[in-house]
């Protein structure tokens, strides 16, 4: 039997965080993905200023380390460089936060609006609209939810992004409409193995809609830096299970077309190149929308595994959509 994802997202406002927020779908994305693309060469972060007009950064692994590193070294003079040249540059991540706190985030580490890049949006930004609109793609009569997992101490909780809606915690599963995927941990420590969660899984009941505002199965944390267990990893265990597993975030086509309408009107697709770690979510996204995207080598989720293995063995194992245009060892200016 093959199995789908579903990816949720909705169109965000520019203007008016109070506009409509009801153009809200679900895509089915198969998980096999067919296109041609040439070996992705690497370029500087000057060489890639001179092609585009516009970047689309990923937060972490590509200027953000970890919650105990912060930014990389160099990433906030990059990120000023492009500025700087004209650049029109935005940020998605996702992040579970509202953008509001990402923004404030990234103010404490030297990051600022105006400065460093022009807009930020994240997939928890995007699951608020949803909820707001009240178009999820499945039952709701209760509006309520059963949290998968617990809140996360070291990160912000995901009553943020239900803040304001219908929507309603309860604490027996037999009363929730969906299921809400947390920030995996255990007591407050990251994993680094999905499979511990996995008994986990497996003892929840498997007829409810499961909800995922993080696709990414990794994200880096620690110091230095490394790869745990993140939302979109137990999702997928769900996938295995049979439930149905609704994302939100990367790679959805939606979120993507959401962040492109945060750019200038007279900038095309084709001067838009998204810089990211993860093949999945980063770079086959960006491929779903038409835009070019370049894969950090050095940093992010991974840089072990090339370093390891090679660049071309790794990305030639790579399914085509996911096979980035560029590689960019960091980014750097100067390098």
């Amino acid at each position: 039997m093959s199995f789908w994802i579903f990816f949720l997202a909705s169109f965000l406002s520019i203007a008016n965080a109070c506009s409509d927020y009801c153009s809200v779908k679900a895509e089915e994305v198969d998980l096999t993905s067919i296109s041609s693309q040439k070996d992705a060469k690497f370029l500087s972060l000057e060489e890639l200023s001179n092609r585009y007009d516009a970047f689309l950064l990923d937060a972490y692994g590509v200027f953000w380390g970890s919650s105990e590193v912060g930014v990389f070294l160099g990433a906030a003079d990059a990120m000023a460089y492009l500025v700087n040249q004209g650049k029109y540059v935005g940020i998605l991540s996702n992040s579970t936060l509202p953008a509001v706190k990402e923004k404030e985030k990234l103010r404490k580490h030297g990051l600022y609006e105006g400065i460093h890049y022009h807009f930020l949006l994240t997939s928890g930004e995007v699951a608020k609209d949803l909820f707001l609109c009240e178009s999820l793609p499945f039952s709701t009569p209760r509006n309520t939810y059963w949290l998968f997992g617990s809140i996360h101490p070291h990160f912000g909780s995901h009553r943020q992004i239900f803040e304001g809606t219908k929507y309603q915690e309860v604490d027996n599963l037999k009363d929730a409409d969906f299921i809400y995927i947390s920030i995996p941990h255990i007591d407050g420590v990251d994993q680094e193995d999905p499979e511990i969660f996995r008994s986990m899984v497996q003892s929840v009941r498997q007829d409810l809609p499961i909800l995922s505002v993080n696709p990414d199965r990794f994200a880096m944390e620690g110091s230095p830096p490394r790869p745990v267990v993140r939302q979109g990893s137990i999702a997928q265990m769900f996938v295995e299970q049979q439930a149905d597993v609704y994302l939100v975030g990367k790679p959805s086509r939606i979120i993507y077309e959401a962040a492109l309408q945060y750019f200038p009107v007279d900038i095309p697709k084709e001067k838009i190149l998204m810089i990211g770690d993860t093949p999945e979510t980063d770079i086959r996204g960006a491929h779903g929308v038409g835009l070019d995207a370049a894969l950090v080598t050095k940093t992010g989720v991974m840089a072990n595994l090339l370093e390891k293995e090679g660049e071309a063995a790794v990305i030639h194992q790579l399914p085509l959509d996911d096979r980035p245009d560029f590689l960019l060892e960091r980014l750097n200016i100067g390098l």
